[in-house]
């Protein structure tokens, strides 16, 4: 991470402003925290965030939180089918493993990528029951919309640098709470020197 101090008061402020978002998610895990600011991150080094500190800073910290929340904890039919489905539409086989994955640790750029494209495809009536189903998260159709620009937009900067989003990403959350990096503080034993070139 570039900024890594600025990018953590940005998360903090959204925490702190959105209390929408500590209340669906309850006491959240380290995994979808990091899974956030992994996504974050991602966007911030594409260039694409907000200038720190604005309120449209802080409402896509809030977007990136609650979307997280309401594709992860949601019961409601509409938002599961629209994972699963998405999922599948994009990964096929490995739609089980990204799916159960996202459910247990928060977002990856893989789903991400899923619910935008699917997202696009689906009919008025379609977005309709998903907007519902958004309302208790306290979030629209417009905000979905705003998540999926940004993540377009950091996905075409980097390929115009030839570089790999999911890598990317992926990076990110290795070195965030609940990532690879993070859990090796709690083994007494086992494979640290996988991952010791992170150090």
């Amino acid at each position: 991470m570039n900024r890594p101090t600025a990018l953590l008061a940005i998360l903090l402020s959204g925490w702190l402003i959105a209390p929408a978002a500590a209340q669906t998610q309850g006491r959240t895990s380290s995994g979808p925290v990091g899974a956030s600011m992994a996504v974050l991150a991602t966007l911030q080094d594409a260039d694409v965030l907000p200038p720190e500190g604005t309120p449209e800073a802080n409402r896509v910290i809030q977007i990136v939180i609650q979307f997280q929340a309401a594709f992860m904890k949601s019961s409601d039919p509409a938002l599961r089918e629209f994972v699963d489905q998405a999922l599948a539409a994009k990964w096929g086989d490995r739609s089980a493993e990204l799916g159960a994955a996202f459910r247990a640790g928060g977002w990856t750029s893989e789903v991400v990528e899923a619910l935008s494209g699917y997202f696009a495809t689906r009919s008025a009536r379609e977005r309709a029951r998903l907007a519902d189903a958004f309302i208790p998260f306290n979030m629209r159709l417009a905000d979905f919309e705003r998540l999926r620009d940004l993540f377009a937009r950091a996905r075409a900067r980097f390929d115009g640098q030839g570089r790999d989003i999911h890598q990317i990403f992926a990076h990110h959350r290795r070195n965030m709470p609940g990532g690879k990096r993070d859990d090796r503080k709690e083994r007494r034993d086992g494979d640290q020197g996988v991952h010791s070139h992170q150090s």
